[in-house]
């Protein structure tokens, strides 16, 4: 498996979407929803990530991560989990 582009990118929250998009502008964009806040889901033949931003473009969270080969699913409670972090 090779890493996606976002394990290049040290911390998320100090990006904005057209950032990130421009960051990985290799993956495959999707927009899932539009609500009270853009839901986008960025993959390729490894990984998918789906990130919700403020309607404004400012980054909100990481909803989800899959690693598609070993068929790992990562929720935004079990990142937090894993690196300790408290949710906001």
């Amino acid at each position: 498996m090779s890493y996606s582009v976002f394990a290049r990118i040290k911390d998320l929250s100090q990006h904005n979407l057209d950032s990130i998009q421009a960051l990985a502008h290799s993956m495959d964009m999707c927009v899932v929803d539009k609500g009270l806040y853009q839901t986008i889901q960025w993959s390729d033949n490894d990984t998918a990530i789906t990130i919700e931003f403020h309607l404004d473009g400012r980054f909100h969270r990481i909803v989800q991560e899959v690693w598609k080969d070993v068929d790992e699913v990562f929720d935004r409670q079990q990142i937090l989990d894993d690196f300790d972090f408290q949710g906001k």
